[in-house]
């Protein structure tokens, strides 16, 4: 059997099973532990599954991407940092769209704190616009719509309607996992998904702003290539590896 056709039937068989121990994939496949250990090594690159001792588990993202309360107290430290690197690329009087993600959040709130003029904000996150409240120099707009509770986020029709009368400079966006093998991906949210899509392609240059914590991971479902993405910054604790393999795909981390 083909490494690449024995690789997609460890992913298929994980992501029905969730966990093997690397000794049951051995016989399975009637090969050695070593091809085994290098077929899980390139998937965990890929960000499709998880080495543990002995096994093999079906990586995905933890239930706690759900709730984004709780996400506003995860790793802050990284994403105030972040956010201060993406500061670097606003400019006066940019039109910028904010999604509804934590590190866009805190994004927006060391905005919220600059000298930054003729700036105007449009975001569908439920929290953002609070910060503005005593800045004077920065516009900001709220998308209206539906409020999806556990989001802290507004989607649906007239959210998407109100984006559209905007043309945007520059789209900063995060995910909650991102891979090697191509994929930002995300917990299975159709309608904050679509909201994302829509002010991607109202916008001329799309900024991921993601912490360390979210490479070779894998969510529910795709939301944007990386193919698509303009740059992705990220904080110091990123693994040199990780730097290389983006490197390698003509995709240049940006370091906080």
């Amino acid at each position: 059997m083909l490494q690449i056709i024995r690789k997609e039937k460890i992913a298929s068989m994980l992501q029905e099973k969730k966990e093997y121990s690397i000794d049951k994939l051995c016989k399975y496949f009637n090969v050695s532990l070593a091809t085994i250990h290098r077929d899980l090594n390139d998937l965990e690159r890929e960000g499709r599954v998880k080495k543990v001792h002995g096994g093999v588990l079906f990586n995905t993202i933890d239930d706690i991407e759900t709730r984004n309360t709780i996400r506003l107290q995860t790793n802050v430290e990284l994403k105030k940092k972040i956010a201060a690197k993406a500061l670097q690329f606003v400019e006066n009087g940019d039109c910028i769209f904010l999604d509804n993600s934590t590190t866009c959040y805190y994004f927006a709130k060391a905005l919220s704190c600059s000298k930054f003029r003729d700036i105007v904000i449009v975001t569908n996150s439920y929290l953002v616009p609070g910060l503005f409240i005593k800045n004077e120099n920065i516009q900001i707009v709220s998308t209206g719509g539906r409020l999806l509770k556990e989001m802290n986020c507004f989607v649906g029709p007239g959210a998407i309607t109100n984006i559209n009368e905007f043309n945007g400079n520059k789209f900063f966006l995060s995910t909650a996992a991102i891979s090697i093998k191509g994929e930002l991906s995300d917990v299975y949210r159709p309608d904050s998904d679509e909201i994302k899509r829509v002010m991607f392609k109202k916008s001329k240059e799309h900024i991921c702003l993601v912490d360390s914590t979210k490479f070779n991971r894998i969510g529910q479902s795709k939301v944007f290539l990386i193919s698509e993405i303009d740059k992705i910054i990220t904080d110091g604790s990123c693994s040199m590896e990780v730097r290389e393999d983006f490197a390698n795909i003509g995709k240049e981390l940006i370091i906080a």
